[in-house]
This record gives C-alpha cells, sequence and structure tokens, in this order.
C-alpha cells in the first residue's frame, strides 16, 4: 500500500486504496477521504462480541470502521496529539504491542486484538492504562506516539523502569509488569503517578517523550479555580 505521511508538529498519513488495499480505524479514526461513492464503509467487532468489549474495557471502541473501494482512492488519518506517526511493516505472524491510545489505522489483513499483561497488576491500575493492544501481521500498520519516539534495544535481562504513559510500544518478547513506587514520602508530590512500568529484555522498546496525562495536569494549574 502506499503512503505519505505529511505535517511535523501534528502529522497526517494519507493513504492510497485501491482494491487490493482495504484499511480499518476506530470509530472517530478517519480524518477525511476522496468523496465518491466508490468507498465503503462497514463497522465490525474485531474479535468478535468479546474483542468488542475488551476494547470498550480498555478505554477504546467497540466497533472498528473498515474501509474499501473498488477503484483507487484516498483516506486520511491524523494524529489525535502532536507528535509522531510510525508506519509498522508486520510480517505474517509478526506482532507488536502497543499503548492501547497508539493505534491509528491498519490494512485489512492485520489483527488488531487486546491482550492483557502477564501479570494480573498491570490490567487493574488507572491512570494512563495498562491494557495494551497486539498488532499481528501481515500488513501495514501505523501507531501514533506523543512527542518525539525514543528506542531503546533490551539485551535478555536488561531491565527499564518507565513512567508508564511513556511507554508507546515493545516487542512481545518484551516482559511487562507495573511496580509500585516505596516509600510513603512519593504519596506527597501531587500528580505524579506512584508506579512504574518494568520492561525486561530482550527486545526492543519505543517510549514517548511526551505524556497526554502530564500536558493535562500541566494545563489544568492556569484553570480557572486553580491555585
Amino acid at each position: 500500500m502506499r503512503y505519505r505521511i505529511i505535517g511535523k508538529v501534528q502529522p497526517t498519513v494519507i493513504l492510497d486504496l485501491d482494491a487490493r488495499h482495504g484499511v480499518f480505524t476506530d470509530a472517530g479514526g478517519l480524518s477525511w477521504m476522496t468523496p465518491t461513492p466508490t468507498i465503503s464503509m462497514t463497522t465490525n467487532m474485531q474479535g468478535g462480541l468479546l474483542g468488542g468489549l475488551t476494547r470498550a474495557f480498555s478505554g477504546g471502541t467497540v466497533f472498528l470502521i473498515h474501509l474499501n473501494t473498488s477503484s483507487r482512492r484516498q483516506a486520511a488519518f491524523c494524529a489525535d496529539f502532536p507528535g509522531r506517526i510510525v508506519p509498522l511493516e508486520l510480517d505474517a505472524g509478526e506482532s507488536i504491542i502497543t499503548h492501547k491510545h497508539a493505534f491509528l489505522c491498519a490494512e485489512s489483513s492485520v489483527n488488531l486484538a487486546v491482550t492483557f499483561t502477564r501479570r494480573l497488576g498491570a490490567g487493574l491500575v488507572g491512570g494512563d492504562g495498562f491494557v495494551l493492544q497486539k498488532l499481528t501481521g501481515p500488513g501495514l500498520a501505523f501507531v501514533e506516539m506523543d512527542g518525539d519516539a525514543i528506542e531503546y534495544r533490551l539485551s535478555p535481562g536488561d531491565t527499564m523502569l518507565v513512567e508508564p504513559g511513556h511507554v508507546a510500544m515493545f516487542d512481545p518478547s518484551v516482559e511487562f509488569s507495573i511496580e509500585m513506587m516505596k516509600g510513603i514520602r512519593n504519596l506527597l508530590f501531587s500528580g505524579e503517578s506512584l508506579f512504574f512500568a518494568k520492561l525486561t529484555g530482550p527486545g526492543r522498546v519505543w517510549l514517548n517523550s511526551m505524556t497526554v496525562s502530564k500536558v493535562a495536569h500541566r494545563v489544568g494549574e492556569y484553570l480557572p479555580g486553580k491555585s
């Protein structure tokens, strides 16, 4: 599938659709498309009822929108926040695990599923949320990253602790869990996360330099009624 990414602050990916390449996105994910009746839009619950309900539980949408066309047309998808749009060329059976809000769109051949981390505690913590999505090829997928993208390559046994909102995506070979910060003095820092994501190699990890929650917290300080 041919595509181009335009914009550096709040980017947009424009896809060339044809009879061989359909795409899907979350409800509300499509920004604009070529105005033609040859593009058909359908909704379904990828992964069945359980998949749709699990997406809703994780803060996503129950239904996904599928776009198909019999001739060459264009569809555009804009990032929700300043940052980057990253294309992922996934081979058959190849997967990547992403933050629940990172998914933007993908070819119809790509499978999107909600995956729970191995440790149950990771799915019970609030804040930025720790219900993660899994994209599996074959096909092309696009994810959005807030701010700049920083990549790490962890060797077997290498571990890093990350404020959860900065976790964008990682290889399935990376073990993910949640750890609470120790020390009661941590409770005194208003607006700071009490939890860290623990990522253990081997595998690649991509981090966001910016988080929506931190931006919202800073903006909130200037709203009326805030001291």
